[in-house]
């Protein structure tokens, strides 16, 4: 049992599938062969004692077990990548460095583009100063300068939105984002976007044949597969519920720790949940969830970013992630 724990790729490998709803599909993201990766996952099942996948021939989906070993190896694996970045750190003599923490939905849909912009950003500023160093043949200067244009290693912790406030709160980390309605007064905010929420259902589920929209009475009285209280995405449904009227309350068939595994519960067939459009995005093209038209208007929320006011103004780095974070798209 320790091996396993102990096989990080292989943990990671198993969220993959569990994000695609295929070995094929996570395969192709990992960049490994269809048969090499089964039969690291069943490596890893007989390493652990558990069933981890119910295979089919329409694709594989995470066991209730798997879901929950998947929940309990996000710390695991969010912790390895911090240790990863700041080894990589170390050996390249970075002295940029930026802590952040992130809501799952923004942290697993848009932080990952978020940085590949920022990196491009910093490369080009590099870019530039390299050669307006050279034209003026300043080498001497320019290498003194050089530490200014290294890229910036940024380390992120992901948690649900409450415990990223309180990440920013105790200056565990410069910058965090967060999906809850609920802004906290102590802390400088700047809204980045908004997100519609969906309700979604597997497609064997009786609403998925529905030929009319979903009242939310209806939904509050059907039993949900929900995310965790202090999430963004729970907070946000019961919100808009109680503020009905008459007021109405979600009913929970499941609570699940991270958005993977709730989708996965809903593909088997435990419950309708609501989780983000970006969430779910993947998950609607493969036909593994379908979207249900709801009566009224679309459920919305904000994504936002929290600093301290006493850390404001955010230092060069942090400004930089922000402006990315907030460019229209």
């Amino acid at each position: 049992m320790s091996e396993a724990v102990h096989d990080l790729g292989a943990l990671r490998a198993l969220r993959e599938v569990g994000r695609h709803g295929s070995i094929a599909a996570a395969a192709a993201v990992l960049g490994v062969s269809q048969q090499a990766l089964s039969a690291r996952m069943r490596t890893l099942e007989r390493a652990m004692s558990v069933t981890l996948l119910a295979r089919s021939p329409s694709g594989s989906h995470l066991t209730e077990q798997g879901r929950l070993i998947v929940g309990w190896a996000e710390d695991v694996l969010d912790a390895a990548d911090r240790l990863e970045a700041g080894l990589r750190s170390i050996r390249s003599g970075v002295s940029h460095r930026l802590a952040i923490a992130a809501s799952q939905t923004i942290a697993e849909h848009l932080v990952p583009h978020w940085l590949v912009e920022l990196r491009n950003i910093e490369q080009a500023r590099a870019a530039q100063a390299r050669a307006g160093h050279a034209a003026a043949a300043e080498h001497a200067a320019a290498a003194e300068r050089a530490p200014e244009h290294a890229p910036t290693v940024v380390e992120l912790t992901v948690a649900n939105s409450t415990r990223v406030i309180e990440l920013v709160r105790d200056v565990k980390v410069r910058l965090g984002f967060i999906e809850t309605p609920h802004l906290p007064a102590d802390l400088v905010t700047a809204h980045l976007r908004d997100d519609e929420m969906l309700v979604v259902t597997a497609p064997s589920h009786p609403w998925a044949r529905r030929r009319r929209p979903l009242s939310l009475a209806e939904i509050a009285a059907t039993p949900l597969v929900m995310r965790e209280a202090g999430s963004g995405t729970r907070v946000t449904l019961t919100d808009y519920l109680a503020a009905q009227h008459p007021p109405l309350s979600a009913r929970i068939a499941m609570e699940l720790g991270t958005s993977a595994a709730v989708r996965s519960a809903i593909a088997e067939g435990v419950g309708p949940g609501v989780l983000s459009r970006l969430a779910v995005r993947d998950d609607l093209v493969l036909g593994r969830l379908v979207a249900i038209e709801v009566a009224g208007p679309p459920l919305k929320r904000q994504l936002t970013a929290v600093w301290r006011p006493d850390l404001d103004p955010l230092p060069p780095e942090g400004a930089r992630l922000l402006a990315v974070a907030k460019a229209p798209r």
